[in-house]
């Protein structure tokens, strides 16, 4: 899945959608709804930040490995 779709179907499945989860960014809601429909890339903290306050996680995986990214 390719990262603005994850952040789209992030938003629709916490139910709060694109203005909720960009207010509670402290973003404008033009923001996250620009990075989805013109296929932006986020930063990494920015998508951790996104990822949280849809109530996921981001996490690296290698093998057995497993790595939780937080945002500071």
């Amino acid at each position: 899945m390719k990262i603005t779709e994850a952040v789209k179907h992030m938003c629709e499945e916490s139910g709060d959608g694109v203005v909720s989860v960009s207010q509670a960014l402290g973003k404008s809601r033009l923001y996250l709804s620009a990075l989805i429909s013109r296929g932006s890339y986020p930063r990494t903290d920015t998508l951790v930040q996104i990822a949280q306050a849809c109530g996921y996680s981001v996490v690296l995986v290698r093998g057995d490995e497993r790595i939780q990214l937080e945002a500071e």
